[in-house]
């Protein structure tokens, strides 16, 4: 087109309002609200008993909750930093503190159980995470796909990780307060496996370009 101002024109008829993204800590917590309450909703599909907080132990469990949820709030946050350019994201060193008093805890758990054999229903760790994680991944890529990302697979990573501790939020209300050795294989199976899939189905929808 040699006419510049025929050109411009025409690029200012189809030119749209852009709408601001929201400020990272209003992203996290509009995502904590939407994404908790499908996650519950999915969970309703498996048979499994609440956590008795009363038993030895439970101030650990709850500890470790605890601990889990904070990773997860930070690393949602981290990701949606990651996803706008210039954003400075938390570091490791805010991760390490928190990811090492939770590793410990579910150590010192390992170390004090005596039950010689697994939980009856440990096969359904790794079925509950899966299923409650799955609508936190598809309302995260959502959120994602809205500003797209400058590193897509570190995004969705980062995104991958906060959403496996949500999951292992929620697996806390119902599981015993003891954690014995496969629990611990399928807990970290399970988080490794939406790390992964995040990776795998969402770079396509949050790339640039």
């Amino acid at each position: 087109m040699t006419d510049h101002d025929l050109f411009i024109a025409q690029l200012a008829r189809d030119a749209t309002p852009i709408r601001r993204p929201w400020a990272s800590n209003r992203r996290v917590a509009a995502w904590l609200l939407m994404a908790l309450p499908c996650g519950w909703l999915s969970s309703l599909v498996f048979h499994r008993l609440a956590t008795d907080w009363t038993q030895p132990g439970a101030l650990l469990s709850a500890l470790q909750l605890t601990t889990a949820f904070v990773i997860g709030t930070l690393a949602i946050r981290n990701a949606f930093l990651l996803s706008i350019a210039g954003r400075k994201t938390l570091g490791w060193r805010w991760f390490v503190p928190l990811i090492a008093l939770w590793l410990g805890g579910a150590i010192f758990s390992l170390g004090t159980t005596h039950a010689p054999q697994s939980h009856p229903d440990e096969v359904n760790c790794y079925a509950f995470m899966m299923a409650v994680s799955t609508p936190m991944m598809v309302i995260m890529m959502g959120y994602l796909r809205r500003t797209r990302a400058l590193y897509p697979l570190r995004t969705l990573a980062t995104s991958g990780v906060g959403i496996a501790c949500m999951a292992l939020t929620m697996l806390s209300f119902c599981h015993p307060v003891e954690v014995h050795p496969l629990d611990f294989v399928l807990h970290m199976a399970a988080g490794v496996t939406i790390v992964l899939v995040m990776m795998a189905v969402g770079w396509r929808w949050v790339k640039i370009g």
